[in-house]
């Protein structure tokens, strides 16, 4: 134990170890890596002085040797046997010098002296030469050797220094070759055109020349966006320096930084690291022998007891995932969320269901019911459970493939607090049980619908044996033989049949045995009183072969029949009138609607007759009230107010009469325009209301309606509608209502309730009555015509031609009971 826990104690030092020294170690690579660059800098800044301090110097040697040429007097003679000489002790003299050239003022060589090996002549660029500008000494970029227009091998990097004095100029031309292959920190070197003059590889050299579809600033990305007017520059892992050549020419020199790479790090450094671990091996060894004993025993102790817990609860945790196991596999279990999701599910409750786990888990738990009952349910079980805590019943759900389940259901609800956390719901399959009966009830249902239809038929039915022995009658077949169905059954069919047509009675039974069937055999029969019946007998063999079905009907049936036919006639007579009846009635409703055409007409002038003296009775009365305040005496003036406030109120009303009549007078138009229905319906009740306070109260969006406490600009509600033709259908409701009313015995108990409001872009108009309802007999036909429930008036039209009216506005009219009331709803388009 104790050597296993050094170990452990050892191998935990160790890594600690091992983890304190990677950032250690890290930390020196990055100050390695930038001591590095930094040098790399210090190097290049060491070659592009190098190179500036070298092309300063060649420049100081070719200018003194240009000038001691220009001092002698036989190049104004153009000697060229006293130059000669002179311009070898210059080359000899001078190293890097290759060549030394003179020109006359049309470019034409004088003398043109090289180094011993130097046998070919160089080619001039005489575009430059010709912008020489005199007395000022020039130097150009650096160029290949050409001859031919062809680059001379092995490469010399040369350098031409000129100056132009008179009509002469002189060229030297310098290698600096050595200059070049010294440098240690310069990659390449470029013109200022970016083209490659020197790649230290070897490869690029003189891109213009060999390489000219070369992309330098794919070669060298950091060329991109240069900012050429520095002079030193640092991109990326590349440096730069311009170098100026003359007023024209510059060069730029680039370097690359060193970059230190981890590996290369690690490779230099590896005694450093062997020796930074072995310390490290070595300081854990020491500190894991200190800490061991004190540790161990403290080890010892916690794996004791920690042996012991996980003995206690893998016993424990054995039993419960056997439990689980059986309650996963056996029994149906669903875990539903606060907000009625899905939490969890056992696998036998998604083997019954036909779901997989994953498509359960986290949606509703309607996705199990069928909308109706799963609303059912909601409403009613979960508003239990939140106050009982448990709940158990009888749940019809819904399979995956819509399937039909019935359980019995027990849910348990989860509290904390007072909020519910979750329902655990145990389930229990009872669809067996449903379907036994559902299947008994059918069958009771089908032997009871047959008994009731044997019972019932009109033809007179039994069952017998093969020797005619009867089984079982129904009631019709007792009836015609007059006998009690106890009395029949068990009797011989035999006995039942007059001596003369018991032989063809065999014959009959016989056949039917063979062939399954006899129809149509008149046959005379005996009562219970021995009286001589004709009956028409059918025998049918049933499908066990065991049983016959007897049927029997009485000849005078035929006669019925007969006389029915004699009567048709006369029925067709009948229905004739009827249709001239309701043609009639519709004549006299038209004539009513031209009588009530007459009235409104009528309705009209009178409007117009009453409103002038009821004009001129306002005017005086709003003098007589200003009279009364100058009264002194207070009670008379008192007195007399209360008196000019009941004579203000009847001329209100009898204004708002007024006013209503002129309205509902006016010609309807046939045009439709944007109306306020609110309005449509104070103008019909204000026409209703001499009927309505006698009989019901009148409730308009739940305030009673008078003549003078309701406006119709208190609401405002529109569609478009004939006006006139609407307030027609409000009439018609309106007194269709308070007709019902009117069967209530108690004024206090009457009630009639309109409301109107928008819904789902509809005016919607409910008229609400406490009369009982709509018997149902008539509900489904309540707009057809000459349908009524009133006994004591009416021809039945009015809510058909409501119906119609409606229609022509393009909205929609329903009647529907709902507990003791009957309510009609309009519906209309609305407008903004």
């Amino acid at each position: 134990m104790k050597i296993k826990f050094s170990i452990k104690l050892f191998l935990i030092f160790l890594l600690f170890g091992i983890l304190l020294s990677i950032p250690l170690s890290y930390f020196e690579y990055q100050i390695t890596k930038k001591q590095k660059k930094e040098n790399s800098i210090k190097e290049f800044i060491f070659d592009t002085t190098k190179v500036a301090y070298t092309l300063e110097e060649v420049k100081a040697e070719a200018k003194n040797a240009i000038d001691s040429i220009f001092a002698l007097e036989s190049l104004e003679k153009e000697e060229k046997e006293a130059l000669s000489p002179y311009l070898d002790l210059i080359i000899k003299t001078h190293k890097k010098f290759l060549q030394i050239s003179i020109l006359d003022e049309n470019l034409n060589y004088i003398i043109d002296v090289k180094k011993e090996k130097e046998n070919k002549k160089t080619e001039l660029n005489l575009q430059t030469l010709t912008k020489l500008k005199e007395n000022v000494l020039e130097i150009s970029s650096i160029e290949p050797r050409v001859e031919n227009q062809e680059i001379q091998i092995p490469l010399v990097y040369t350098l031409k220094i000129m100056k132009k004095i008179k009509s002469h100029i002189v060229i030297v031309f310098v290698n600096i070759n050595d200059l070049i292959k010294s440098l240690n920190r310069i990659f390449y070197i470029a013109d200022q055109n970016r083209d490659i003059i020197y790649d230290k590889s070897g490869i690029y050299n003189w891109s213009k020349y060999y390489y000219s579809d070369l992309d330098t600033q794919k070669l060298i990305p950091a060329f991109k966006n240069l900012n050429m007017k520095k002079s030193l520059s640092l991109k990326n892992e590349y440096i730069y320096k311009k170098v100026l050549l003359n007023r024209s020419n510059s060069l730029f020199l680039i370097g690359k930084t060193e970059v230190l790479d981890l590996k290369s790090f690690i490779e230099n450094f590896f005694y450093e690291f062997t020796l930074l671990f072995f310390l490290v091996v070595f300081l854990c060894f020491i500190l894991s022998i200190f800490f061991t004993l004190p540790l161990s025993n403290i080890n010892r102790k916690l794996k004791e007891e920690q042996k012991s817990i996980y003995d206690s609860f893998e016993e424990k945790k054995g039993i419960l995932d056997e439990s689980l196991d059986i309650i996963d596999e056996h029994l149906m279990y669903l875990k539903i969320d606060k907000d009625h999701n899905i939490e969890d599910v056992s696998h036998y409750f998604c083997q019954i269901y036909g779901y997989e786990k994953e498509e359960l888990i986290g949606q509703p738990c309607s996705i199990l019911y069928s909308n109706k009952i799963y609303e059912e349910l909601k409403r009613e079980v979960f508003s239990i459970l939140e106050n009982k805590k448990e709940w158990q019943g009888e749940v019809l759900t819904q399979k995956k493939n819509k399937d039909e389940y019935w359980v019995n259901s027990h849910v348990k609800v989860e509290f904390e607090g007072e909020k519910v956390l979750s329902y655990k719901v145990v389930r229990r399959d009872i669809s067996d049980n449903k379907r036994v009966e559902k299947l008994y009830e059918n069958l009771s249902y089908q032997i009871e619908q047959q008994n009731i239809i044997f019972q019932n038929v009109y033809s007179g039915i039994a069952l017998i044996d093969l020797e005619g022995k009867i089984k079982k009658a129904n009631l019709s077949f007792s009836k015609i033989f007059a006998y009690n169905q106890d009395e029949i059954v068990l009797k011989s069919l035999f006995t039942l049949v007059e001596k003369r047509s018991k032989e063809l009675l065999k014959r009959v039974l016989t056949e039917a045995k063979k062939s399954g069937s006899v129809t149509n055999v008149e046959l005379i029969f005996l009562t219970k009183n021995s009286k001589e019946i004709y009956l028409e007998l059918s025998v049918k063999m049933l499908p066990e072969g065991k049983n016959l079905v007897l049927a029997v009907n009485s000849l005078e049936d035929k006669r019925k029949l007969q006389e029915l036919n004699l009567n048709l006639e006369q029925r067709v007579k009948d229905e004739v009138r009827k249709n001239i009846e309701k043609d009639r009635v519709h004549q006299e409703e038209r004539l009513k609607n031209v009588k009530l055409t007459s009235i409104g007409t009528l309705a009209a002038g009178i409007t117009h007759e009453i409103n002038t003296p009821l004009t001129y009775l306002k005017g005086n009365f709003e003098m007589l009230q200003m009279d009364i305040d100058e009264v002194e005496d207070e009670s008379l003036k008192n007195e007399m107010n209360n008196s000019c406030s009941k004579i203000s109120d009847a001329i209100n009303r009898i204004a708002v009469i007024i006013e209503s009549m002129r309205e509902m007078s006016q010609s309807s138009s046939e045009a439709k325009e944007k109306t306020n229905i609110f309005a449509t319906l104070v103008t019909s009740l204000t026409m209703a209301y001499n009927i309505s306070k006698q009989i019901s109260k009148i409730k308009l969006n739940s305030k009673e309606f008078k003549l003078t406490n309701i406006q119709k600009e208190d609401f405002e509600i529109f569609a478009k509608v004939q006006k006139q033709r609407l307030e027609q259908v409000w009439v018609i409701i309106i007194n269709n209502a308070l007709d019902e009313l009117k069967n209530i015995e108690n004024y206090e108990n009457r009630e009639l309730n309109i409301d109107i409001f928008k819904e789902n872009g509809e005016v919607v108009v409910r008229f609400s009555d406490n009369a009982g309802g709509i018997k149902k007999e008539i509900l489904s036909r309540i707009f057809e015509p000459f349908t009524s429930s009133k006994t004591h008036s009416g021809m039945g039209i009015g809510l058909n031609i409501a119906k119609k009216i409606v229609e022509e506005q393009e909205g929609k009219i329903e009647a529907y009971n709902r507990q003791n009331s009957a309510i009609f709803e309009v519906k209309l388009k609305a407008l903004d």
